[in-house]
């Protein structure tokens, strides 16, 4: 569902527009009682907040405040990175801030039963303490960043999460899953990549590295990702 910073910004646009005319229109926040500002969509007409039509309800966690992925990545096509912000760039993929929930739910729903419990985290100045669904042992090092840039999509760790309404852990995310995307063939482009910072690092009075020091893997270059110990474990 990751569609890259052109993506991102379109989505943040088009969000912001439907936000700014809402405003206009209704001049100012709608009421509490206003069910939804998107009641026209048939979408929304048919989404509700019920287990026989949920995907994914008893298979993940119940969260403090209820948050469909479905509707926002899948029907409504919102970016991964416009909410989990930075992703590309960080090593932990961070979760949404209230002041940009309310970037949109300022207007779009904002008399909504969840949006009010959200906005009430937000006026005691407490964050919502989401239920964890991913995690890796304390002994293993993930980067999100370097997998992103790799042009991995969210969807291969994470399964699609675009169509569900409770999120839940799809993979087993084991070591043995994991080092059978390591093993892979590197293709032809990443083996250019590595032979242009081989030749790079190999100056005289530098240690001999790429991305990670080539001395750790026999088959520096040869699979898609390190596939030494020390590239995952301290």
């Amino acid at each position: 569902m990751r569609t890259g910073r052109k993506g991102t910004l379109a989505t943040i646009a088009g969000l912001a527009g439907l936000g700014l005319v809402s405003f206009i229109l209704l001049g100012g926040p709608p009421p509490a009682h206003d069910s939804s500002l998107l009641a026209a969509s048939p979408a929304a007409q048919e989404f509700q907040i019920a287990p026989d039509t949920m995907v994914g309800w008893g298979r993940g966690p119940e969260q403090p405040v209820f948050f469909s992925h479905r509707r926002h990545a899948g029907v409504y096509g919102v970016d991964c990175l416009y909410c989990h912000t930075n992703t590309d760039v960080s090593q932990v993929a961070p979760m949404p801030s209230l002041a940009l929930c309310f970037g949109c739910h300022r207007v779009i729903k904002a008399g909504s039963p969840e949006i009010q419990t959200l906005r009430g985290y937000q006026e005691r100045g407490e964050p919502v303490e989401w239920v964890r669904i991913h995690k890796l042992p304390d002994f293993v090092q993930f980067n999100h960043s370097r997998h992103v840039r790799a042009d991995l999509e969210c969807q291969n760790c994470h399964g699609n999460v675009e169509e569900m309404d409770v999120v839940y852990q799809v993979e087993s995310l084991t070591m043995g899953w994991c080092l059978d995307c390591h093993w892979q063939e590197a293709d032809s482009a990443r083996r250019a990549r590595y032979e242009s910072y081989a030749r790079r690092f190999a100056e005289p009075g530098r240690e001999d590295h790429g991305l990670y020091p080539k001395s750790i893997d026999s088959d520096y270059g040869v699979t898609r990702a390190p596939i030494d110990c020390v590239a995952c474990h301290y």
